[in-house]
């Protein structure tokens, strides 16, 4: 049984990463229990509420660990989401100096995003697992369709897919 999955790969496929919108949660078992499902929730946010605009542009969301993302210099360079905190997730240490906050609660949960340059990377992480819940919601509320348009904005029009 060969089908698609959510994300529009096809199993037993090497996506070309130039197709691909990262998003990627730690290799650890706290970040694999608590922010894996997070990112789930975001990749169905994408594809449910955008999958018109992510289509058209040739982009898919796919979950990536730190690992697999940090050591492939061509998913660094796409658009991605990185859930988690930088104790439990390499890819928010290596981003969060990078980005601007846009928006913190204090004592409660970060989010940072490159709105208006870069390569439009956003990152989030909570003081708990509650918290981290509270960012990725409030992410995919408040500031989903922004990094979406940025990301097809971004992505170079090209006849592969």
């Amino acid at each position: 049984m060969n089908h698609p999955s959510f994300s529009g790969f096809a199993p037993g496929t090497s996506p070309d990463p130039a197709r691909m919108i990262p998003i990627i949660v730690g290799a650890g078992p706290r970040a694999e229990i608590s922010d894996r499902p997070l990112a789930q929730a975001v990749l169905e946010a994408m594809c449910n509420d955008a999958a018109g605009l992510l289509q058209d542009a040739h982009l898919h969301p796919i979950i990536l660990s730190d690992l697999w993302y940090l050591n492939d210099r061509d998913l660094l360079v796409q658009p991605s989401i990185v859930i988690g905190d930088p104790e439990q997730n390499a890819a928010s240490a290596f981003h969060a100096p990078r980005l601007p906050t846009i928006l913190l609660v204090e004592d409660h949960y970060r989010i940072l995003m490159d709105q208006d340059g870069g390569i439009g990377h956003a990152c989030m992480w909570g003081s708990g697992h509650d918290a981290t819940v509270s960012a990725v919601s409030t992410f995919i509320d408040r500031f989903l369709g922004t990094f979406l348009s940025n990301a097809v904005l971004r992505t170079p029009v090209t006849g592969e897919q």
